[in-house]
């Protein structure tokens, strides 16, 4: 990437001109205000509603919501970008603050609808006039068994800040400072987490070593903290597990995503089972390399003698490029972004590492966060997030409890993003050096989301049920638990040595515990619709469009009706784990093909 290129920093006028903006105090006093008349108007009187006058209550309460999450989400956006600035933390913090202080004094409405007698919330659910909020009403319902009595869930919801969502905070703000050292030869360079990460992908073999064990080193270092953080929120998940009646701790997880253990448990078993696949394509990978074995650093090792850089504007066309053949108006979408200032890209001090998309509110719009360094992976990244924003953009038509999806469709959204990608590249290289590297990666990238991220679901079970049963636990004993799951992903075929401890610096496991499982889902999810557009590209897209607009407004078995995928079936999962193989299985006649050239 040229030195020289500038990236991209977003645009957030759409929702304050900057953290002094008088217009965030004027907002906040306002909503708290709206907040408090809502409750006046509305407590303890929904019992005598009829659906008309449900209906003007949840209008009401989307407009405090919707103000509320426009506020949160400018102030963690500004955060993320620069968790240094003193200004931006406190900011931060009375945001939160200020949510906290909404949801007590909303945190009744949802508890008095779950009190309805069953007989008038389905009569009220089957109205006409509650037509738009007929799935978000049905949905509530389910959590009926385990909400608390108003006094308990105000004391939950009083102490949230100060518990699991404070280590959260303490954890990014640590990691967006810190420092990790990486010695390359006689010189010692410090960096930041994304570019000490990004050294592990390099042609570079000493190079990619000397960034691992930097990384290690940094760690074990913040072992005691870290661990701290982990164990508190484990032991606050069980604490919430507990009280609200659930029977395992990644259930509300799973209800949030609408989807049953039982499909989890189906869907993670048929990926456990072709982990086969892995071990056989590293060491196929590490013939290829001609290495005598593979270590941890080797993992996303370019099979390219050559480092391929990629400028954003590169990056920015072959998204788009992709995006286009596959419909103008993704594309069109997609172009809002980069036109109107949604995307952050660069690498600066005090920046939350990775990417993500904040979805926002439907009367704002979606951003896109990177942390741009010109590699492969970068422009995968770049369509991945984008993935997500387009989801956002066309659903921005729906009411805010509508506006979002459960994660594991969210996450189907992204990953088709990177497909496009994929297979445009595919169809343009015709040196099969090029196109057996592009393979290596994508099929690498799919490992990673698939296989890797079900590992470390699995790790997650085993750390919250060892600690339901022990206690606190070590950093050796969470160590065990986080290699072992490594090791059966990829037995034999590489050497996890000083990986003990990378489970540490990984953000889902505090943010969204039990998430990691959606990019698993998504990923399958995509290799099936995906083989549904190339046989009826016509046929495919509007359909597609639809389901990316659709929001929550049905559940996602609903949504994927017209695609005739069960997500019940065991074959379905399967499918996706064939398509896998198939890949592995083409980039070896690819490889051959280069040994013919010669």
């Amino acid at each position: 990437m040229p030195k020289k290129e500038q990236l991209p920093v977003w645009d957030l006028s759409a929702f304050y001109k900057n953290v002094d903006d008088p217009k965030i105090k004027s907002d906040a006093k306002k909503n708290l205000i709206n907040s408090q008349k809502f409750t006046k108007r509305f407590k303890n009187r929904l019992a005598g509603f009829d659906a008309k006058q449900l209906l003007a209550a949840l209008q009401q309460l989307e407009k405090i919501y919707t103000l509320t999450s426009k506020l949160a989400n400018f102030a963690e956006l500004t955060l993320s970008v620069d968790s240094q600035n003193p200004k931006n933390n406190v900011l931060y913090q009375q945001m939160m603050d200020h949510a906290l202080a909404i949801q007590s004094n909303l945190i009744f409405f949802d508890l008095e609808i779950m009190e309805l007698p069953e007989s008038q919330i389905k009569k009220l659910i089957n109205s006409p006039a509650l037509l738009n909020y007929k799935h978000h009403l049905t949905d509530l319902l389910h959590y009926k068994p385990h909400h608390l009595s108003e006094a308990e869930e105000q004391i939950f919801n009083d102490k949230s800040t100060t518990g699991a969502s404070a280590f959260n905070r303490l954890f990014d703000q640590h990691f967006a400072s810190r420092k990790f050292e990486v010695t390359l030869g006689n010189v010692t360079k410090t960096m930041t987490e994304s570019e000490a990460l990004n050294l592990t992908m390099v042609p570079n073999r000493s190079t990619r070593k000397a960034a691992a064990e930097g990384i290690t080193k940094t760690l074990n270092a913040d072992a005691k903290m870290l661990t701290l953080i982990y164990n508190t929120i484990v032991k606050d998940a069980a604490i919430n597990t507990r009280w609200h009646k659930y029977k395992i701790p990644e259930q509300p997880r799973h209800m949030s995503n609408e989807i049953d253990q039982k499909t989890v448990d189906t869907m993670t078993t048929v990926i456990v089972e072709g982990y086969g696949i892995v071990e056989d394509f590293y060491n196929f990978k590490r013939r290829v390399m001609k290495l005598p074995k593979l270590y941890i650093y080797d993992r996303y090792a370019p099979i390219s003698s050559s480092e391929q850089n990629f400028s954003f504007g590169q990056a920015k066309q072959i998204v788009f490029d992709s995006f286009e053949k596959f419909s103008p108006k993704f594309a069109a979408a997609a172009k809002e972004f980069f036109d109107k200032k949604w995307i952050h890209a660069p690498v600066s001090p005090g920046k939350r590492g990775g990417a993500y998309c904040s979805y926002n509110t439907n009367d704002t719009h979606p951003v896109v966060f990177l942390n741009y360094l010109g590699k492969a992976r970068d422009v995968q990244t770049l369509a991945h997030e984008l993935g997500h924003g387009i989801n956002a953009y066309l659903m921005r038509k729906q009411t805010y409890l509508n506006y979002g999806n459960p994660l594991t469709m969210a996450e189907t959204a992204s990953v088709f993003g990177e497909m496009l990608v994929f297979d445009d590249l595919k169809e343009k290289i015709k040196n099969p050096k090029e196109k057996f590297a592009l393979y290596v990666d994508k099929i690498q990238d799919i490992f990673s989301t698939v296989f890797r991220q079900t590992a470390m679901y699995k790790f997650e079970q085993d750390f919250h049920a060892l600690q339901k049963t022990k206690g606190e636990l070590t950093t050796d004993e969470i160590n065990l638990l986080w290699i072992t799951r490594q090791k059966e992903m990829f037995g034999k075929s590489l050497d996890l040595t000083g990986s003990e401890q990378w489970w540490s610096y990984i953000p889902h496991f505090l943010h969204t515990p039990f998430y990691v499982y959606a990019y698993s889902f998504g990923e399958l999810m995509v290799l099936s619709l995906y083989a549904q557009y190339k046989k009826n590209p016509q046929g495919f897209v509007p359909k597609y469009l639809d389901l990316m607009s659709a929001g929550s407004i049905r559940t996602p078995q609903e949504l994927l009706k017209p695609f005739n995928i069960n997500l019940s079936d065991r074959k379905f999962w399967q499918g996706g784990i064939n398509i896998i193989k198939e890949l592995v299985t083409e980039a070896k006649l690819i490889y051959a093909q280069t040994k013919k050239r010669k």
